[in-house]
């Protein structure tokens, strides 16, 4: 995957394909190669329904932390009693939310980022495309690729767990709770709070979100503890 670094200081423009003197536009029309780094001295500004780069590890993890820590706050607000149901119900789907931004995200920046990746994801991936799709002139392997990752359901932990053991070699701790956690947000999400027809309503309680954000926290550690080294050295590469 390409990689466009804005205010590039020296140390990208060491490894950089391609760098720019001051302000840089590039558009859809532009060939952006992966596995290329494009730095500019100034700002780039970009055109066109494409993906222009991709988040670090660090900043996907950093951003989860302050989802996280914004529906901590939100949980300690003071509004009307019925208010208060809604918002504590919204805040659990955050919470699900927010750790399913985090498991896709960090699996794009490390399989778009490091070429073993990459190719164990490529290796590994049982997706069929239709030869309709192969023959588009616009078509190609990494837009694919990004295609199938930000399409996973990442809310389905079965599934993301074989993904991660068999792309990235990590395992998941167990998700037993976790599991069940999801099941209820599934509840809150497509039934509002109703598991079936007959069963009572779930309200959400502040002991429901802390455990979920708890059970959320011990899997997003694990994986960042997981891959410590790579995240610390990451720079996309074809090495």
């Amino acid at each position: 995957m390409k990689e466009i670094i804005a205010f590039a200081n020296e140390d990208w423009k060491k490894v950089a394909e391609k760098t720019y003197n001051k302000d840089q536009t590039i558009t859809e029309n532009d060939v952006l190669m992966p596995y290329m780094i494009y730095c500019a001295s100034e700002d780039i500004i970009t055109y066109g329904n494409f993906i222009s780069g991709m988040q670090t590890p660090k900043d996907v993890y950093r951003i989860y932390c302050k989802e996280i820590e914004n529906l901590k706050k939100l949980k300690s607000q003071s509004i009307n009693k019925e208010l208060d149901k809604v918002l504590k119900r919204q805040i659990y789907i955050g919470v699900v939310g927010t750790m399913e931004l985090f498991l896709c995200d960090f699996l794009y920046s490390m399989v778009l980022g490091y070429r073993k990746y990459y190719k164990r994801f490529c290796e590994k991936n049982s997706q069929e495309f239709k030869l309709k799709e192969i023959s588009n002139k616009k078509w190609n392997i990494p837009n694919g690729i990004s295609k199938i990752i930000i399409d996973t359901n990442y809310h389905k932990i079965r599934i993301v767990k074989s993904i991660y053991k068999n792309v990235l070699d990590i395992v998941f701790p167990n998700t037993k709770e976790l599991d069940k956690l999801i099941k209820t947000r599934h509840n809150l999400v497509h039934r509002n709070g109703y598991p079936s027809k007959k069963s009572e309503y779930v309200e959400v309680g502040i002991e429901m979100i802390d455990e979920l954000i708890y059970e959320v926290d011990i899997l997003v550690k694990h994986i960042i503890n997981s891959k410590e080294k790579d995240i610390n050295n990451w720079i996309p590469t074809i090495k």
